[in-house]
């Protein structure tokens, strides 16, 4: 217990250590502006309230024992985006005034030992460059400021129109809308989720899809949105299938019996939302004398993510004949077995990626995320053999509590024959 407690003790010394040699480098910028007083001022009240709130709610949950993985997103999330930002925007600072201490360092050692006047040799720091590091680092401050309160519930309406040569004639002009990742734990205004829900209804899809991550970690999450989310509506139908949050493989359960009762739970609230949950398993949807195959896989992901997804299972019974739609949570499922499978699959729909809810989108002209780096289909539609895939970018968040240039999307489809 002592151990641990000295273990605790020097990783906040650390932290406290750290944070200060950044603050007092950081401040450099500031102080050679000194004539600025109302600068430093608003530096340092900006400084307090953010350090302040964020320990306060940091202290509280500790005394208070409170399950942090359950708090995380109404309590702390935004107090802690807050102070990453503010501490990224020091770093920013500290990167210009280390490239000016290097040159400095060369030019006071230069004229220490060439130069014959009486002054001092030290080369004091130019005002110019401390007013540029504080001008660019502050540059992303108000995009992260406007993603954190109104950037994760800008919801956004993508159309998307495919053709295919062997649609069936009856489903000519069928609409499908595709959501995904709503992790619903870290929603908290319910007024703009019911808009968000409100603005799916509109669309009046045949076809409500929605391909998982339907929590961060736990079914309870999903409690008190039940209610709303069951006012969903389609022609044909809700379905779904899991994502890789959705096992409650990322928290400590007290036993395996726990996390079990767990999972259970979110497929019995998912069944009474009224989604119908495909668990490597397909259906027909029927139009007349049509169909066309619904094909549900667990997750599947490359790398480290789990790989429940049996896309041989899920096919039992269907034929290449057949138009199938797949449903899979993670792209890279498609990138890696789908696409070259001896099975034809028209379309796949995923989410995951987020669009690392942060990037640069401008309609005809750009699309950017670093996410691109780690996953090669990251958002939007892509054909590869004449297989489309539909990437959506979330409804919800994760990690980082609001979305910069990339919006939560609602994927509307539209299926045409060629």
């Amino acid at each position: 217990m002592a151990s641990n407690l000295k273990i605790i003790i020097l990783r906040w010394i650390f932290i406290i250590v750290v944070f200060l040699l950044i603050e007092i480098y950081a401040f450099q910028a500031f102080k050679t502006l000194s004539k600025n007083n109302w600068i430093i001022k608003t530096y340092t009240i900006i400084n307090v309230i953010v350090f302040a709130n964020f320990f306060f709610r940091l202290f509280n949950i500790y005394f208070q024992n409170l399950d942090y993985s359950d708090i995380f997103y109404n309590y702390l999330s935004v107090p802690f985006a807050l102070l990453f930002t503010l501490l990224c925007f020091k770093l920013i600072i500290i990167s210009f005034l280390f490239f000016e201490d290097v040159i400095r360092i060369i030019e006071s050692t230069i004229k220490f030992f060439f130069s014959s006047s009486s002054d001092s040799f030290l080369v004091q720091r130019r005002e110019f460059l401390s007013k540029l590091a504080i001008l660019v680092a502050s540059i992303p401050i108000p995009f992260v400021i406007h993603g954190i309160f109104k950037g994760r519930y800008n919801y956004r309406v993508f159309n998307y129109e495919l053709k295919f040569d062997d649609l069936p004639d009856d489903f000519d002009g069928y609409q499908i809308t595709h959501i995904s990742d709503i992790h619903s734990g870290s929603l908290n205004n319910r007024e703009s989720v019911k808009y968000a829900v409100d603005l799916i209804n509109k669309q009046k899809s045949n076809l409500i899809l929605f391909t998982g991550d339907i929590v961060n970690n736990k079914a309870d999450e999903l409690i008190k949105w039940k209610t709303l989310f069951s006012d969903l509506k389609a022609i044909d139908g809700k379905y779904s299938v899991l994502g890789n949050h959705d096992y409650g493989d990322y928290v400590q359960w007290n036993s395996e019996k726990e996390k079990k009762l767990n999972f259970q739970l979110l497929l019995d609230i998912q069944n009474e939302m009224g989604f119908n949950l495909l668990l490597n398993q397909n259906t027909k949807i029927y139009k007349n004398n049509s169909t066309i195959s619904l094909v549900g896989v667990e997750n599947w992901g490359k790398g480290r993510f789990k790989k429940k997804g049996d896309i041989d299972k899920a096919i039992l019974g269907l034929t290449n004949s057949d138009f199938k739609i797949v449903m899979s949570h993670d792209p890279s499922h498609w990138d890696k077995v789908l696409i070259d499978h001896k099975t034809h699959f028209h379309l796949t729909l995923s989410g995951h990626t987020h669009g690392m809810q942060f990037g640069i989108e401008i309609p005809g002209w750009i699309k950017w995320s670093p996410v691109k780096w780690a996953y090669k289909y990251w958002a939007g539609v892509y054909n590869k053999n004449k297989q489309f895939l539909n990437v959506n970018r979330g409804f919800g968040v994760l990690g980082f509590p609001g979305r910069v240039g990339v919006y939560p999307e609602i994927s509307v489809i539209k299926l045409k024959k060629s």
